[in-house]
């Protein structure tokens, strides 16, 4: 035993240090990738505020002087666009929501035949890659005459967030405790009721989720309102950041350009300051809960 002792100490100390490397190697690893993250975020904040003169003439040095006027003239011309986007993004969100949770009590606390069954058709749409309903919903948009209006970038967006924010609610009702719903019923209270006052305050951090991750899927959404929309004073913020040339007197000005990006990020950089804390207490609420 004497003999052994030290060579069992050496073995755990061995261990430790080498324990010890391999969480050094990691966190510095995260810390690098994490850097390499921001880099673009960086380098867009910095062209902010150059000149296309002072892109072309030293990419990485500081801006000299900085233009702050690039701010004034990108946010000029993207107003509209931005007022489209917070406009569309809320009403559709709000919809999703609505309609989701709704839906999600019915599956969750309602009996009746065939349930079980439209259940399983609606998660199947999940399997359906989005880009292959582009076509068929572009037809539908145009036999019912409302290109480039509104209406063409709302309805897909309220029906494509409703099959994820079903089965959210839905998982998250299910899991609440029967009796007091059964409670509710025996009290008088409708289903509506029982939706309205029991299911609704219970489900608000995964309806705060559902909201957060509607948000930021509809706000950076390009394919489709580029597809619907013709007018640029209709169009969204995603789609006139692309098709602006961040031209002033037909002249290229990466720095205005660069602004105009820099501007299109602050909704959802205050969305994410905002909404973060409800936003991880509602995943944690549906691992937990589901």
């Amino acid at each position: 035993m004497m003999i052994e002792t030290p060579m069992k100490e050496k073995k755990l100390g061995s261990k430790k240090v080498h324990d010890n490397i391999i969480q050094i190697v990691l966190i510095a690893g995260g810390v690098f990738l994490l850097f390499l993250s921001f880099v673009p975020v960086i380098v867009m904040i910095l062209l902010s505020f150059k000149s296309t003169v002072q892109v072309y003439d030293n990419f990485w040095a500081m801006p000299n002087p900085v233009m702050w006027n690039n701010y004034s003239t990108a946010a000029f011309q993207l107003f509209q666009n931005m007022i489209n986007s917070l406009v569309l993004v809320a009403v559709s969100t709000l919809s999703v929501v609505i309609l989701a949770s709704v839906a999600g009590y019915v599956f969750a606390r309602l009996r009746f035949p065939g349930r079980e069954f439209l259940y399983l058709l609606i998660l199947a749409l999940m399997m359906v890659p989005g880009v292959l309903t582009l076509t068929p919903q572009y037809t539908l948009m145009q036999d019912l005459g409302i290109t480039n209006t509104w209406w063409a970038v709302y309805l897909p967006w309220v029906s494509g967030g409703q099959v994820f924010g079903i089965m959210l609610c839905r998982t998250f009702i299910a899991s609440q405790p029967a009796a007091l719903f059964e409670s509710a019923r025996i009290d008088g209270c409708t289903e509506l009721q029982a939706y309205s006052k029991i299911a609704l305050p219970l489900a608000k951090p995964i309806l705060a989720t559902l909201s957060i991750m509607s948000m930021i899927g509809q706000y950076n959404d390009f394919i489709w309102p580029l597809m619907v929309i013709e007018s640029n004073e209709k169009q969204v913020i995603t789609v006139a950041l692309r098709v602006y040339q961040a031209s002033v007197n037909g002249d290229l000005n990466i720095g205005v350009e660069m602004a105009g990006f820099v501007i299109a990020t602050i909704p959802l950089l205050i969305l994410f300051l905002a909404g973060s804390n409800l936003y991880i207490e509602g995943i944690t609420s549906g691992a937990v809960k589901g």
